[in-house]
């Protein structure tokens, strides 16, 4: 059975002398494990297609165990124009989250679009606390982990509702936050993470400057 999608590059670790086993968050499939079979060689037409955070055209075979990559086409490289270390690490951050955060072979295509929406916000170099901080509320909304109605009596509670409801283009607009309202708000959501995946996000040290 083959089946074609379209799925952004969560992680990748090499196997065996040139495969390497990927993570896939894809729109039609949820999160998926592939393998790229011989795409570390330097003359394989797969290889560049899969760097960390490219959204990705995908015709793959399904296996027993685990699916096979045939075929892939780039749709997009957000971390390609004006690339840096420090881009690259904001890109790392929400890739982490979705993988930490999702179950495999669980399809939601609005998680997709939200990956793919702010993957697009960083890659325009806009605030990048900001997105951080929307991309984790409505991540965790939509997964069913968080929903500001539960904050009653909370000061907060209808700020985070914005950050829930509202489009990134609004509240681009009218949030104005300082630095240190961010570290707070930022303290919050991570913690919150981490209570649910059980364990310390990896990428915040690069994103948070602490490397």
């Amino acid at each position: 059975m083959y089946f074609r999608t379209e799925g952004i590059i969560l992680a990748r670790r090499s196997f065996g002398e040139a495969d390497r086993i990927l993570t896939i968050y894809t729109k039609d499939y949820g999160k998926i494990s592939a393998i790229g079979k011989g795409v570390r060689r330097p003359r394989s037409k797969k290889g560049g297609h899969l760097e960390l955070g490219n959204w990705c055209k995908l015709f793959v075979a399904k296996g027993k165990n685990l699916d096979l990559l045939t075929e892939v086409e780039t749709k997009k490289a957000f971390g390609i124009d004006n690339f840096s270390n420090i881009k690259a690490n904001k890109i790392y951050h929400l890739l982490e989250l979705v993988d930490a955060l999702t179950q495999n072979e669980q399809k939601n295509k609005k998680v997709f679009f939200l990956l793919v929406e702010f993957l697009n916000e960083i890659s325009k170099e806009n605030n990048f606390d900001l997105i951080s901080s929307v991309f984790k509320v409505k991540l965790l909304s939509e997964l069913g982990f968080f929903s500001a109605k539960n904050l009653k009596g909370s000061k907060s509670q209808q700020f985070l509702q914005s950050l829930e409801n509202e489009n990134f283009e609004n509240l681009q607009k009218r949030v104005k936050l300082n630095k240190d309202s961010y570290l707070k708000l930022l303290t919050f959501l991570d913690s919150m993470i981490e209570n649910l995946i059980e364990r310390t996000l990896k990428t915040n040290r690069f994103v948070n400057g602490t490397v």
